[in-house]
């Protein structure tokens, strides 16, 4: 049909939505660019530059978010997350649900749930790296969304530690930052943050954020200790936030999976040969030395399921 995008070759028989409103923004002189860059980094190289990874793929604009999220579907899944926190936290002010909040739930919400905002924010601060380094449109945005989730998770935690000052006298506000800087549970994952914000290789984030740090800390801390034990103290409004948060988290870890599908295929989509056995060889480097740091950070944490 005349109303095709022609220049983009769609993954599937037909153009999406998706496909139309994020393919092409991003230049590429490989593909249907020419010349050089017009405007260049300080040392004189180009602004997307091949070698900010270690791994290999003829076409990086090959890649497709199986979520096919894009700006206007994001904006409306978040906006009916905000609203069912808020509905949460409203309802809990009305029917004075936080006074059944248990005390000692208190002291763990202020000190390692702030602190947990703590590393969501180092998280949020390492993607705003991969934003600037992704070799194509398609990873951009993806990873623009995956910062967002964690700044979101950030912000949430705050919001929630200000209406717990508010509606209960006892409890302590802005214990996180000391706590994540200072006490010993927290310093493994620590580690872990200043690790990604350290990182140049911008496939090495992705992947070893969505594929072994969450799997293995966030979703423990998140999903198994704030989720699941907060209703059984009396404090229904975490639970709300950590399930969206879950969320967001396993649209993630579909990313970086599809991301590894595409450079540990044989070939790009037009036949040519993509190093897979290296790129697997790559991956499986990074996440033999990521799972130690990762175990320990769970390990440093478990003692605070005995409280």
């Amino acid at each position: 049909s005349p109303r095709e995008l022609t220049y983009i070759r769609p993954q599937k028989r037909r153009l999406t939505e998706y496909e139309s409103v994020i393919c092409n923004a991003q230049p590429d002189l490989g593909q249907f660019d020419v010349g050089g860059w017009l405007a260049v980094r300080p040392d004189g190289s180009g602004i997307h530059n091949a070698e900010s990874t270690a791994l290999c793929h003829p076409n990086w604009f090959e890649y497709r978010d199986p979520s096919a999220i894009w700006q206007r579907p994001y904006i409306k899944q978040i906006a009916q997350f905000e609203r069912s926190i808020a509905s949460a936290m409203n309802a809990a002010k009305a029917n004075g649900a936080f006074s059944d909040i248990a005390a000692g739930w208190h002291e763990l919400l202020s000190r390692h749930y702030e602190a947990l905002a703590s590393f969501e924010w180092g998280m949020f601060r390492a993607h705003a790296f991969v934003t600037r380094e992704a070799l194509s449109d398609t990873l951009t945005m993806a990873s623009v969304f995956s910062a967002q989730d964690r700044l979101r998770h950030q912000q949430d935690i705050a919001l929630y530690s200000l209406a717990l000052h508010e509606q209960i006298p006892t409890y302590k506000e802005g214990l996180g930052p000391s706590t994540w800087l200072e006490d010993p549970i927290c310093q493994p994952a620590r580690r872990l943050a200043e690790r990604l914000l350290s990182l140049t290789d911008w496939c090495e984030l992705i992947l070893m954020t969505n594929l072994v740090v969450e799997p293995l800390y966030t979703s423990l801390v998140s999903s198994e200790f704030f989720r699941r034990l907060a209703p059984l103290h009396g404090d229904v409004v975490t639970a709300v936030i950590e399930m969206t948060a879950e969320v967001a988290r396993a649209r993630n870890r579909c990313m970086a999976l599809e991301l590894v599908k595409l450079v540990t295929s044989d070939t790009d989509r037009v036949g040519r040969t993509v190093p897979s056995t290296r790129n697997r060889n790559i991956i499986d480097g990074w996440a033999a030395t990521w799972y130690p740091e990762a175990a320990t950070a769970v390990r440093a944490f478990l003692p605070l399921f005995e409280t």
